[in-house]
Protein backbone atom coordinates (compact mmCIF):
# COMPACT_ATOMS: atom_id res chain seq x y z
CA UNK A 1 0.00 0.00 0.00
CA UNK A 2 1.35 3.25 -1.14
CA UNK A 3 2.26 6.07 1.23
CA UNK A 4 -0.25 9.28 1.30
CA UNK A 5 1.38 12.30 2.23
CA UNK A 6 -0.37 15.36 2.37
CA UNK A 7 0.56 16.66 -1.26
CA UNK A 8 -1.31 13.73 -2.67
CA UNK A 9 -4.58 14.13 -0.43
CA UNK A 10 -7.23 15.11 -2.29
CA UNK A 11 -8.89 18.52 -0.31
CA UNK A 12 -11.76 17.73 2.37
CA UNK A 13 -15.33 18.46 1.11
CA UNK A 14 -16.02 21.69 3.66
CA UNK A 15 -19.58 21.60 5.49
CA UNK A 16 -22.02 24.82 5.35
CA UNK A 17 -20.89 24.87 8.79
CA UNK A 18 -17.29 24.72 8.00
CA UNK A 19 -17.30 27.11 5.38
CA UNK A 20 -18.98 29.83 7.27
CA UNK A 21 -16.61 29.57 10.11
CA UNK A 22 -13.32 30.19 7.73
CA UNK A 23 -15.29 33.00 5.83
CA UNK A 24 -15.91 34.68 9.59
CA UNK A 25 -12.67 33.91 10.60
CA UNK A 26 -10.95 35.58 7.06
CA UNK A 27 -13.21 38.92 7.53
CA UNK A 28 -11.91 39.03 11.30
CA UNK A 29 -8.35 39.04 9.85
CA UNK A 30 -9.33 41.46 7.09
CA UNK A 31 -10.28 44.16 9.72
CA UNK A 32 -7.43 43.47 11.73
CA UNK A 33 -5.10 43.58 8.47
CA UNK A 34 -6.43 46.85 7.45
CA UNK A 35 -4.77 48.31 10.46
CA UNK A 36 -1.39 46.96 9.51
CA UNK A 37 -1.45 46.24 5.26
CA UNK A 38 -2.16 48.30 2.36
CA UNK A 39 -5.29 47.04 0.39
CA UNK A 40 -3.68 44.90 -2.19
CA UNK A 41 -1.60 43.13 0.12
CA UNK A 42 -4.34 42.36 2.48
CA UNK A 43 -6.59 40.83 -0.22
CA UNK A 44 -3.71 38.83 -1.41
CA UNK A 45 -2.63 37.31 2.20
CA UNK A 46 -6.58 36.47 2.79
CA UNK A 47 -6.76 34.83 -0.78
CA UNK A 48 -3.68 32.95 0.11
CA UNK A 49 -4.79 32.06 3.50
CA UNK A 50 -8.27 31.11 2.32
CA UNK A 51 -6.87 28.71 -0.56
CA UNK A 52 -4.57 27.18 2.12
CA UNK A 53 -7.75 26.62 4.66
CA UNK A 54 -9.69 24.84 1.42
CA UNK A 55 -6.20 22.49 0.69
CA UNK A 56 -6.17 21.96 4.15
CA UNK A 57 -7.15 17.70 4.66
CA UNK A 58 -7.72 18.92 8.51
CA UNK A 59 -11.21 19.55 10.17
CA UNK A 60 -12.10 23.47 10.07
CA UNK A 61 -11.46 23.71 14.22
CA UNK A 62 -8.31 22.73 14.00
CA UNK A 63 -6.89 24.44 11.22
CA UNK A 64 -8.11 27.51 12.70
CA UNK A 65 -7.07 26.71 15.89
CA UNK A 66 -3.94 26.32 14.58
CA UNK A 67 -4.02 29.84 12.63
CA UNK A 68 -4.44 31.53 16.51
CA UNK A 69 -6.59 34.46 16.93
CA UNK A 70 -7.26 36.89 13.51
CA UNK A 71 -5.46 39.34 15.75
CA UNK A 72 -2.54 37.84 16.35
CA UNK A 73 -1.97 36.36 12.92
CA UNK A 74 -2.24 39.72 11.69
CA UNK A 75 0.15 41.44 13.63
CA UNK A 76 2.46 38.59 12.59
CA UNK A 77 1.91 40.10 9.31
CA UNK A 78 2.72 43.54 10.07
CA UNK A 79 5.79 44.71 8.26
CA UNK A 80 6.40 47.54 10.97
CA UNK A 81 5.28 49.19 13.69
CA UNK A 82 3.32 51.89 11.48
CA UNK A 83 -0.49 51.06 12.26
CA UNK A 84 -3.14 52.36 9.75
CA UNK A 85 -6.26 54.07 9.97
CA UNK A 86 -9.49 51.20 10.02
CA UNK A 87 -11.76 52.66 6.95
CA UNK A 88 -13.89 49.64 7.14
CA UNK A 89 -14.87 50.23 11.02
CA UNK A 90 -15.18 53.69 10.78
CA UNK A 91 -17.87 52.91 8.62
CA UNK A 92 -19.80 50.77 10.58
CA UNK A 93 -18.90 52.81 13.84
CA UNK A 94 -20.89 56.18 11.85
CA UNK A 95 -23.70 53.34 10.52
CA UNK A 96 -23.93 52.66 14.14
CA UNK A 97 -24.04 56.57 15.33
CA UNK A 98 -26.79 57.31 12.86
CA UNK A 99 -28.43 54.12 13.77
CA UNK A 100 -28.34 55.30 17.57
CA UNK A 101 -29.48 58.71 16.82
CA UNK A 102 -32.55 58.24 14.70
CA UNK A 103 -33.80 55.55 17.59
CA UNK A 104 -33.24 58.00 19.96
CA UNK A 105 -34.42 61.28 18.07
CA UNK A 106 -37.88 59.36 16.82
CA UNK A 107 -38.70 57.78 20.20
CA UNK A 108 -38.17 61.49 21.49
CA UNK A 109 -40.68 62.68 19.45
CA UNK A 110 -42.87 59.50 19.06
CA UNK A 111 -43.07 60.34 22.92
CA UNK A 112 -44.25 63.99 22.17
CA UNK A 113 -47.09 62.48 20.26
CA UNK A 114 -48.02 60.18 23.32
CA UNK A 115 -48.20 62.11 25.50
CA UNK A 116 -49.90 64.99 23.33
CA UNK A 117 -52.30 61.97 22.91
CA UNK A 118 -52.67 61.36 26.29
CA UNK A 119 -53.00 64.82 27.54
CA UNK A 120 -55.42 65.86 25.31
CA UNK A 121 -53.74 68.42 24.04
CA UNK A 122 -53.90 69.61 20.27
CA UNK A 123 -50.18 70.40 20.24
CA UNK A 124 -46.64 70.57 21.80
CA UNK A 125 -43.48 71.84 20.96
CA UNK A 126 -39.98 71.00 22.16
CA UNK A 127 -36.35 71.12 21.19
CA UNK A 128 -33.88 67.97 20.68
CA UNK A 129 -30.58 69.02 19.88
CA UNK A 130 -31.21 72.39 19.06
CA UNK A 131 -34.22 70.88 16.72
CA UNK A 132 -37.21 72.23 16.84
CA UNK A 133 -40.04 69.56 17.43
CA UNK A 134 -43.78 69.62 16.62
CA UNK A 135 -45.98 66.97 18.05
CA UNK A 136 -50.07 67.51 17.36
CA UNK A 137 -53.22 65.22 17.78
CA UNK A 138 -56.66 66.71 16.90
CA UNK A 139 -59.82 64.94 15.43
CA UNK A 140 -58.74 65.01 11.67
CA UNK A 141 -55.58 63.88 12.14
CA UNK A 142 -52.26 63.16 13.97
CA UNK A 143 -48.32 63.48 13.16
CA UNK A 144 -45.41 65.00 13.71
CA UNK A 145 -42.64 67.66 12.32
CA UNK A 146 -39.12 68.65 12.67
CA UNK A 147 -37.69 72.03 12.03
CA UNK A 148 -34.33 74.12 12.20
CA UNK A 149 -33.08 75.22 8.70
CA UNK A 150 -30.23 73.29 8.14
CA UNK A 151 -29.75 71.74 11.70
CA UNK A 152 -31.48 68.55 11.14
CA UNK A 153 -28.76 67.62 8.90
CA UNK A 154 -25.46 69.23 10.84
CA UNK A 155 -26.34 67.20 13.64
CA UNK A 156 -26.73 63.57 12.48
CA UNK A 157 -23.89 64.61 9.74
CA UNK A 158 -21.44 65.80 12.86
CA UNK A 159 -22.62 62.73 15.25
CA UNK A 160 -21.55 60.16 11.99
CA UNK A 161 -18.36 62.32 11.06
CA UNK A 162 -16.90 62.10 14.53
CA UNK A 163 -17.82 58.56 14.54
CA UNK A 164 -16.47 57.46 11.71
CA UNK A 165 -12.97 59.84 12.63
CA UNK A 166 -12.97 58.30 16.09
CA UNK A 167 -13.66 54.31 14.89
CA UNK A 168 -11.13 54.83 11.79
CA UNK A 169 -8.78 55.54 14.50
CA UNK A 170 -7.65 58.32 11.48
CA UNK A 171 -5.28 59.98 13.28
CA UNK A 172 -2.86 57.20 12.07
CA UNK A 173 -2.76 58.65 8.96
CA UNK A 174 -1.17 61.64 9.99
CA UNK A 175 1.91 59.68 11.91
CA UNK A 176 4.99 60.92 10.55
CA UNK A 177 5.55 56.98 8.88
CA UNK A 178 2.24 57.40 6.93
CA UNK A 179 3.42 60.85 5.73
CA UNK A 180 6.59 59.47 4.41
CA UNK A 181 4.78 56.69 2.26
Amino acid sequence: MPDRTLESTPARRRSVGEKLRADMYLTRLDWHLEAVLPGKARRATVKELRQSLVSDPRDMSSSLRDLGSPKALAEQYADDAHRRPLWSIGVIAAGAALLVYWTVFLSYVFGMLAAVESLDSNEAHATFLTIEVTAYSTAEAIGISWTSDWTWLIVPTVIATLAFLLGARAWRATTPAAQAR
